[in-house]
């Protein structure tokens, strides 16, 4: 048992950094928490394994993860975490260390193992570690998939509004009903803020079936609004829209 900890130990001092893991993150990437008299809380924790990784590309996958320090202990497998921030979506990070650690069982709860990944932004302002089950691998793109350039949102002027929400759907059918046309926009997504800026584009054409595979909600003058993407022409608002295929009133 002393061997192997003594391994863990040895491991953990070659891959990852003594003592605090990461610095306090910036405005930049990660909101940091408010200063107060009282130190953050910490957890000490049983380190089961840590390795370096292969430089990878980790987003958001909703909410707002946490984002920890670490200290590791440099004569027995235990690691102590701090929460000090959290990471913020429309955002990549790149992930270059992993550790499995495991957690006290309690009352309510049984121990379990937690995979942690040290992530920072690609100019180095936020560093720490996350939660690997609160990150989908990949870099960040625009929900559409699209750039609006510089040269097109002059011509048109578009409308910023704040982000609530983004997820990807199952591909869902949707058709419009009545003689109204219907609007679609491109949306053009903050990097480092939740700011949409959704700028339209065109009409749908009536009596089509269309499939959603996207879905945002934004803030409109105080109310959510959901917006859906349908059939790669752009953002919907799904009020407009009648689940269901389109299919001939006879």
């Amino acid at each position: 048992m002393m061997k192997k900890v003594a391994m863990i130990a040895a491991a953990a001092a070659m891959v990852l950094p003594l003592g605090v893991g990461a610095i306090a993150p910036t405005n930049g990437g990660a909101t940091a928490l408010a200063a107060t008299k009282t130190a953050a809380k910490k957890t000490t924790l049983t380190l089961v394994s840590s390795k370096s990784m292969k430089k990878a590309a980790f987003h958001v996958k909703s909410g707002s993860p946490a984002l920890y320090s670490a200290a590791f202990a440099a004569d027995k497998a235990k690691v102590t975490m701090a929460k000090k921030g959290s990471l913020t979506g429309q955002k990549t990070y790149y992930a270059t260390k992993k550790i499995v650690v495991k957690t006290k069982a309690t009352k309510t709860a049984k121990a379990k193992s937690v995979t942690y990944v040290y992530v920072k932004t690609s100019n180095g302002k936020t560093k720490g570690w996350v939660a690997l089950s609160k990150l989908t691998k990949g870099i960040f793109k625009a929900a559409d998939g699209k750039k609006v350039t510089k040269k097109a949102a002059d011509k048109v002027a578009g409308k910023t509004y704040t982000l609530v929400s983004a997820t990807s759907l199952k591909k869902t059918a949707f058709h419009y009903k009545g003689n109204a046309s219907v609007a679609f926009f491109t949306g053009k997504f903050a990097a480092d803020k939740a700011k949409v800026t959704l700028t339209k584009k065109g009409t749908l054409a009536g009596g089509k079936t269309y499939y959603a595979t996207k879905k945002i909600t934004v803030k409109e003058n105080k109310k959510n609004v959901n917006y859906l993407y349908v059939s790669s022409k752009g953002w919907v608002v799904a009020s407009q829209l009648t689940a269901g295929k389109f299919m001939p009133a006879d």
